[in-house]
């Protein structure tokens, strides 16, 4: 159903195929957090937005003991297998900018391009590799230069790390994740690419999702379950990548809720917004007048 006016929401959550194999976020189990609207479509200069929906986490669950209202983002806002280039990501991050929000948590998987990521492994990223093709639409959403240093949110990483352990015994805190496009997955000649550039894990949607979020001045970090071995990386990998997905969408949603409840606003100490630099004027002016 369409709607005119977007909530206002200082949290977001982009729902992937870690959470993807459930009912988010009932299938968490976590008394307390309610669904406060559904199935919400919004007009955006990009077009119509998949479904999104809106919960709470009470207070008392919450790192400053205030109500998080959370706007939540279905896979991505990716439209199933349709056309990465559609621009679904930008639709959602302008309602994003629209609602105000300023923290971001993704989840996903990726196929495991290091050696030693097991499949059932979970990462979570510190930086990224962007080899997608799409064209950039940052500039609609800030006129100010995005810089990609320390890309991930270090608060919201390690809030995300500390959450992970509760539910998984082997958790990687940092690592790089390269950036193809979908929907395929990668050749092992691809893969090898990306082995030499020293990439962790591989997956279709870090980008533009990690730039738009600094444009809007949101923190952003993205936690990854390893479904799979990349192609090249352990031929003797068989399971199907679906059975992962059945079986950590629980835990995820666990991870992604409680992470989003641990933030604290009052005692942030990362400098995301450092990073969203202004224009000079005399810049800007010639920049304006071509």
């Amino acid at each position: 159903m369409i709607k005119k006016e977007i909530p206002y929401a200082e949290y977001a959550h982009m729902g992937g195929s870690g959470t993807w194999g459930g009912n988010f976020p009932e299938n968490a189990g976590i008394p307390g957090v309610k669904i406060l609207d559904s199935d919400m479509e919004f007009e955006t200069p990009f077009g119509i937005t998949v479904p999104l929906m809106l919960f709470e986490i009470p207070a008392e669950m919450t790192g400053d003991h205030k109500t998080h209202v959370v706007l939540d983002i279905p896979f991505h806002g990716i439209f199933g297998l349709s056309p990465y280039d559609e621009r679904h990501v930008e639709r959602v991050f302008w309602v994003m900018q629209q609602a105000g929000v300023k923290y971001i948590i993704a989840d996903g998987s990726g196929g495991g391009i290091n050696p030693l990521l097991d499949p059932g492994d979970v990462i979570i990223p510190d930086d990224l590799i962007d080899h997608t093709k799409r064209h950039s639409e940052i500039s609609r959403f800030t006129n100010k230069i995005v810089r990609m240093r320390d890309i991930v949110c270090p608060d919201l990483s390690k809030i995300l790390y500390n959450e992970a352990l509760k539910e998984y015994p082997r958790v990687f805190g940092r690592g790089t994740y390269a950036v193809d496009e979908p929907p395929r997955f990668e050749t092992k000649a691809e893969i090898q690419r990306l082995y030499n550039e020293h990439a962790d894990i591989c997956g279709h949607t870090m980008m533009p999702e990690a730039a738009l979020a600094r444009a809007i001045g949101a923190c952003y970090a993205g936690i990854y379950l390893v479904s799979n071995s990349a192609e090249g990386i352990n031929p003797d990998w068989k399971r199907p990548i679906f059975d992962f997905y059945a079986e950590c969408a629980p835990k995820f949603s666990r991870i992604v809720i409680n992470a989003l409840a641990a933030i604290n606003p009052e005692i942030k100490e990362c400098h995301c917004l450092d990073n969203l630099m202004e224009v000079p004027g005399t810049v800007q002016t010639k920049i304006s007048a071509k």
